[in-house]
């Protein structure tokens, strides 16, 4: 605003004119082309400083001259509120808000956003991070602490007679339990193997051997066998560890009698263990020595602190846990999308309540704006608000102040031919 522009120059160029014709005229009185141009130049004259007095008179006192000047520093309260008025009329508006929001179809653009694949990695990294965040606050002792009764309240009031119905009914289970039995063949198996099966099956007769050796009668024909060297322990060894064997090899064949023994020997061995009370008494002792010892509330923390701790150590790549928890979340929000593509129904009503949340947000904002802009407005100094007005209309008021030099001239011009005729 202080800056000389175009108007100044006009208007030291139009002085200049008016010296230099002034000076002329002095040294020739009786030109008539001399009295037009000095009428002219001192009417675009007296034009340009009128107006460069008007304008001024809009920001600050011009040549300290103190009426009815510096407008807009004096009235400054009304010139704030009419701006937040308009502000509130022209741009916030309940009826523009909510027009504007409905013409954006901000849920379609969403999906079309959320149908890249870098936009949905960049989503469900931002989600994870977040978490990720929220978990590293949590005081992981006290949501074991308060939450631990709670759970030991469900844990007496299940009924271990129940439980361990359906423990045995899955363990029981036709896969389940060739499961069992095949394990139990392959570990057998890979135990009696080669020279160390052997070895395990001497080391089982020799102390059988030497149990019996003390008893009676028994212990007195057991020795005498082994004396006249009519049982060979390493011969007996050989014999059943091959028959062992044989035997593990004819049960290792799912379709063999032997094999449908074994799966029936296994489910009556824990349907036994179920019907037996002394197995129900000894699970409710155990339940409630886990929960008087206070194990369950160590147990609960460790458990939720190992998984948090590695769930934040897993924010770099390659971690199972946090791959398998991103790839939910792009699952989750694949079929969100699929769902509002195909059915239009759910699609109208997630888009209303879309349009509710903003249009809600928006007005509610809209107090929040109004108020942050009149404090802007209330905190500048009269020098930055005359810079802030004269900055959007400077164009304006340059024209303004040339169009009264030019006016000035021409109506000086139309005045002085009209002064002559008339003489």
């Amino acid at each position: 605003m202080n800056k000389f522009n175009t108007a100044d120059r006009v208007l030291c160029i139009v002085f200049l004119l008016f010296l230099i014709i002034l000076g002329l005229r002095i040294v020739f009185p009786h030109s008539l082309i001399l009295d037009f141009l000095l009428f002219v130049a001192e009417a675009a004259l007296v034009g340009g400083i009128a107006d460069w007095f008007a304008v001024t008179a809009l920001f600050k006192k011009p040549l300290g001259f103190p009426f009815h000047t510096a407008i807009l520093p004096r009235r400054r309260k009304q010139f704030i509120n009419s701006c937040i008025k308009m502000l509130q009329t022209e741009f916030l508006s309940k009826k523009k808000i909510y027009k504007r929001i409905c013409n954006a179809d901000l849920l379609s653009k969403g999906l079309v956003w959320l149908r890249q694949p870098a936009n949905k990695a960049y989503l469900v990294h931002t989600v994870m991070q977040f978490i990720i965040e929220k978990i590293k606050k949590l005081d992981i002792k006290a949501i074991a602490h308060e939450h631990c009764d709670k759970l030991a309240a469900l844990i007496m009031n299940e009924a271990m007679q129940e439980i361990s119905a359906k423990l045995i009914n899955v363990l029981t289970s036709t896969q389940n339990s060739q499961a069992a039995v095949d394990k139990g063949i392959f570990f057998l198996r890979g135990y009696f193997a080669d020279e160390q099966g052997e070895r395990r099956v001497l080391n089982f007769i020799e102390a059988y051997q030497k149990q019996y050796t003390k008893n009676g009668l028994s212990g007195f024909m057991l020795s005498l066998a082994l004396a006249t060297n009519t049982l060979d322990p390493e011969e007996l060894a050989q014999i059943i560890h091959r028959r062992l064997l044989k035997l593990l090899e004819e049960a290792s064949h799912k379709d063999g009698e032997l094999y449908a023994g074994l799966v029936e020997l296994y489910d009556n061995l824990l349907n036994d263990i179920h019907r037996n009370d002394e197995w129900i008494d000894n699970l409710n002792n155990l339940r409630d020595n886990f929960i008087i010892s206070g194990a369950l509330e160590k147990i609960l923390y460790n458990t939720l602190k190992n998984f948090c701790d590695y769930l934040i150590a897993g924010s770099a790549e390659g971690n199972k846990l946090h791959l398998a928890i991103e790839e939910i979340f792009t699952a989750e929000i694949d079929s969100c999308i699929d769902k509002l593509n195909t059915n239009n129904e759910f699609k109208a009503k997630i888009n209303r309540f879309v349009m509710d949340v903003l249009h809600r947000t928006a007005l509610k904002g809209e107090d929040v704006i109004l108020e942050l802009a009149r404090k802007f407005l209330e905190g500048l100094t009269d020098e930055q608000l005359n810079e802030l007005v004269y900055a959007k209309v400077e164009t304006d008021m340059i024209w303004i102040r040339l169009n009264g030099s030019i006016v000035g001239g021409s109506i000086g011009a139309v005045s002085f031919w009209i002064l002559e005729l008339v003489k």
